[in-house]
């Protein structure tokens, strides 16, 4: 698909009593605010069936809080997604926002949750799923934090603790897959126990420049360090989806739309 570029990355199972029998896939969306590609996104998911992954992981925004955007070009998405594939969702801010500003959006979010819970995808509040892949144990968490975290200007703090308060603890004997919409907040994710995030939110720094990366954050903050792509604090990993859409500055430059691949080995 010319449109959108497809990007891989391998990440080890690092325990070996939950080592993959044999090498899997997943698929990692974020951004899509909306935006389509082809009659009910049907070319995103022709591009998605390409990839033969066992499941879909969903790290928020796609969807846009707006009183005038809808919701039709995700929930086609989501529905062509959930016909094969487990689908696992955590809300970002746009879908925060809906959600908490109900006196502006109404039940927009209501409607929204309950029609992608309908279709199948498992929907991850502020809570945890056990599933198996490839025979590997699994604990996948969405994290959705407060609206205020995502404000422009200074960076809140956020603690382990904080988050332990909000989710618990991560399973023992299980790869904790964290789905986190913020990656700001890497350092703490992965203090708190997170083997791998996945985040968006900065839609790649929206212009790149080679050597230098990323420019802009949504807080106005140049060349964040968590841009776009794989990152590393020990064994700990963090996977940073340049996102499918745009908003609010509908910027793109050197930085196409991005449909992120994971092979766990």
């Amino acid at each position: 698909m010319k449109d959108v570029k497809v990007t891989r990355y391998k990440v080890r199972v690092s325990r070996e009593e939950n080592r993959p029998a044999q090498p899997f896939s997943a698929v990692f969306l974020s951004d899509l605010h909306n935006a389509g590609y082809g009659e009910g996104n049907s070319r995103l998911l022709a591009e998605i069936r390409n990839q033969s992954p066992q499941a879909v992981f969903v790290a928020g925004d796609m969807v846009t809080a707006e009183e005038s955007a809808g919701t039709n070009q995700a929930l086609s998405l989501l529905d062509g997604l959930t016909k094969q594939y487990p689908v696992y969702y955590a809300n970002g801010n746009h879908e925060s926002r809906l959600k908490a500003q109900r006196e502006k959006y109404g039940d927009l979010y209501e409607k929204y949750s309950q029609a992608i819970k309908s279709l199948g995808v498992h929907l991850l509040e502020n809570t945890c799923e056990k599933i198996e892949l490839g025979r590997v144990s699994l604990a996948v968490w969405g994290y959705e934090l407060p609206i205020e975290y995502f404000k422009r200007g200074r960076l809140r703090r956020l603690s382990p603790e904080q988050i332990g308060e909000t989710l618990g603890e991560p399973l023992p004997g299980c790869f904790n897959l964290l789905l986190a919409h913020h990656p700001e907040y890497f350092p703490v994710y992965a203090r708190w126990g997170a083997d791998l995030t996945l985040s968006g939110h900065l839609h790649g720094g929206m212009v790149r420049l080679p050597g230098l990366g990323g420019v802009i954050s949504p807080r106005f903050r140049l060349f964040p360090a968590f841009d776009r792509g794989l990152f590393s604090r020990g064994d700990k990993k963090l996977i940073v989806s340049a996102g499918l859409g745009t908003h609010t500055i509908p910027v793109r430059f050197n930085n196409p739309p991005e449909l992120v691949v994971i092979d766990f080995i």
